[in-house]
């Protein structure tokens, strides 16, 4: 194969992995000094209002990076927002433990400017309420008085499955 057709080739399985894992839409959370993560996937949702479905896990990908030298510890926050509520999501240990759901065989602890991408499986219950949601994710330095390291807020809704 020659160099061009190479070239070519790489440069369209780019392209298409570009439009395959497009980016969620994401805002900045109330204190927008916090910084943004560089990228959030929220089960392959490319437009908001991201559907969550009830009696299912939302797979959320959060790559960001690291604030400071040796941090051991991080956790996710979870907070929802609707009909004027908001609500802390109580995640379990096991979820909430960023340094454990690190992927691409990242571990902790991070260093200072390190990307790296947490996978997040957030429980959707069958009795939340169908409505739209403001889902607010923040990662939080344990070590370091929870300080927030990144946050971001985007619009979902919860729906039922369809059956059939």
């Amino acid at each position: 194969m020659s160099n061009i057709k190479k070239f070519c080739l790489c440069l369209m399985l780019a392209l298409a992995w570009t439009l395959i894992s497009a980016d969620t839409p994401i805002r900045h959370c109330a204190d927008a000094s916090i910084p943004l993560p560089l990228m959030v996937q929220i089960d392959e949702c490319e437009t908001l209002p991201c559907d969550l479905w009830k009696g299912s896990e939302a797979k959320i990908d959060i790559q960001f990076v690291a604030t400071r030298n040796s941090m051991k510890q991080l956790s996710a926050e979870v907070r929802l927002t609707s009909l004027g509520m908001t609500i802390p999501y109580d995640l379990e240990a096991s979820r909430a433990n960023v340094c454990q759901n690190l992927l691409h065989g990242a571990y902790c602890p991070l260093d200072a400017g390190e990307d790296v991408t947490y996978e997040l499986l957030l429980p959707v219950a069958s009795s939340q309420p169908e409505v739209p949601t403001r889902l607010e994710v923040r990662l939080l330095d344990v070590e370091n008085g929870n300080r927030v390291v990144s946050c971001f807020v985007a619009d979902t809704r919860v729906k039922k499955p369809s059956s059939g």
